[in-house]
């Protein structure tokens, strides 16, 4: 859906949610810049640190919990799966947070690397990429695998290139299991990046707010982990410094977006008819890394590595299935185009309430025959309800809508294989019947009176007796040109006689040709 799209009725009448989205937008940023100022006044001061870092921290977490679990009352659908995620999400990193701050207060060496509390950060990062991908539900299976096939070639490589070009240098001594859970974070972040671009933006014409807000606070998550990833790694990272405040504009992030969430509850992203795809940028991205990738192991090692080519193997594989399923999808929307045109050509010649031709369908086939020529009869019967419009007025449009479709089912299954039969406008009905003569056509009539009239319509509790007046007109010859006005006459002879009986009258043939004699 759009993100400006909003339900009628949810929360948003008058101004006052309005208000509440401000004064939710205003209290953050006060709080953030009230933690910013905190954060600056107590570097020198480690048990103040470590109260902003550990104790204030939690604010904006314990609200996104607390909110994000209303906003899973208020959402419906998809969107109510996808809050179920994301509050297990706050929660898991609310947890982790929570142990941090235990560790820091209850131990001297505060918390070991990895802890405990890695596993709720980990889970809740995991979770917010799961969260991503169900909130974009309604994009198909092949556009997700796709998306998600785009998204590991751009993680794969660039991963690959930054772990050759800047982490293996650093670590001499190899890579403790400490190291790849710093490592995971920023790689989880980019992987909720690039799923949140490539699976919601190329295949959905746009993204809700509150998912927008989820993917901000994950860009934000991502320079931050970089950062605390660095340090962690290369030096000692103590709660209360600065990238800390990262953390904090990202889970402020997340606490607005169950806000807009419960202020304003919001459709799934509506799927694009054709998503853009992006065909080129996750391959020029792999294929540029990649090209660095090897280019770095030939200048550094003077070969090219086991890693590389494995990476090389694995993005080969990877683009190839890509394309497969980029492919695919292409022919499934084709399959759908093709559907949708032959329903489109149905319409055009179908009338929508009875499922039969319609007056202009009939018209080109009567403007054909009469190009046709002379030769064997036919004949034209005009079917008009009586008294219809006492059955709209008695009982209601819907059941005078019920006995034309009830009308339209009795005609159908009464004419033969080869007769055209059309709803012509309101309560009358045309049949077309090639090959035909007169009394032929006049018994083929009579038996649609019967058939009408056998059976009342029961609407609901009504019971409605149905009758009709039928004009017939032939034509030996097969001329059409005067056939439906010579029908209609014939119809208003049975109206005026009674109702509910048959009148067939005989159409002029059409005026031989003259052929001009010899001059003398």
């Amino acid at each position: 859906m759009s993100s400006g799209q909003v339900r009628p009725g949810v929360g948003t009448s008058g101004g006052a949610p309005d208000r509440l989205l401000r004064a939710a937008v205003a209290a953050t940023v006060a709080w953030l810049v009230l933690y910013t100022v905190l954060t600056a006044l107590c570097r020198d001061s480690p048990r103040g640190a470590m109260f902003v870092g550990d104790i204030l921290y939690l604010v904006p977490l314990i609200a996104g919990v607390l909110v994000a679990g209303v906003a899973v009352r208020r959402e419906q659908g998809r969107h109510r799966t996808l809050w179920q995620l994301l509050t297990v999400a706050f929660a898991a990193q609310l947890t982790g947070e929570s142990i941090w701050a235990g560790y820091d207060y209850l131990t001297p060496d505060g918390p070991p690397a990895p802890s405990v509390a890695d596993i709720g950060f980990l889970l809740s990062s995991t979770l917010m990429v799961v969260a991503v991908l169900v909130g974009f539900g309604g994009a198909g299976r092949l556009r997700h695998l796709r998306g998600l096939l785009d998204s590991t070639l751009i993680i794969v490589s660039l991963g690959a290139l930054g772990w050759q070009m800047l982490v293996r240098p650093q670590l001499s001594e190899g890579m403790a299991f400490a190291d790849a859970v710093n490592i995971a974070y920023p790689l989880l972040d980019v992987v909720l990046l690039a799923c949140l671009g490539i699976v919601g933006l190329a295949g959905h014409k746009s993204v809700p707010m509150t998912v927008r807000l989820v993917g901000a606070a994950g860009a934000v998550n991502a320079v931050s982990d970089i950062v605390y990833t660095y340090i962690a790694t290369f030096s000692d990272y103590d709660s209360g410094s600065w990238v800390d405040i990262g953390f904090e504009i990202a889970a402020a992030l997340c606490f607005l977006a169950a806000v807009v969430a419960v202020r304003r509850p919001e459709l799934p992203a509506e799927p694009r008819s054709f998503d853009r795809g992006m065909p080129l940028m996750p391959i020029l991205i792999s294929v540029t890394a990649t090209s660095a990738l090897v280019a770095f192991d030939k200048v550094s090692a003077g070969a090219v590595g086991d890693l590389t080519l494995i990476v090389v193997a694995v993005l080969f594989l990877t683009v190839m299935l890509r394309q497969y399923l980029f492919a695919a999808d292409r022919a499934g929307l084709a399959e759908q185009l093709a559907v949708a045109v032959t329903e489109q050509r149905r319409l055009a010649v179908t009338d929508g309430l009875t499922g039969l031709y319609n007056r202009r369908h009939l018209m080109a086939i009567v403007d054909r025959l009469r190009g046709a020529p002379a030769g064997r009869p036919v004949s034209l019967m005009v079917v008009d309800l009586d008294h219809f419009k006492l059955v709209n007025d008695t009982h209601g449009h819907l059941a005078g809508d019920a006995v034309l479709q009830e009308a339209a089912a009795r005609i159908t299954t009464t004419a033969r294989a080869s007769d055209v039969v059309a709803r012509y406008g309101g309560e009358e009905f045309v049949l077309l019947l090639t090959d035909t003569d007169g009394a032929e056509a006049e018994r083929l009539a009579e038996r649609v009176r019967r058939r009408l009239r056998e059976t009342p319509v029961v609407v609901g509790d009504a019971v409605i007796a149905l009758t009709a007046s039928i004009g017939v007109a032939s034509s030996p010859d097969g001329s059409v040109q005067h056939l439906l006005e010579a029908a209609d006459r014939a119809l208003y002879r049975a109206k005026e006689h009674g109702r509910d009986q048959v009148m067939t009258v005989a159409a002029p043939v059409r005026e031989p040709v003259a052929v001009p004699g010899p001059t003398g």
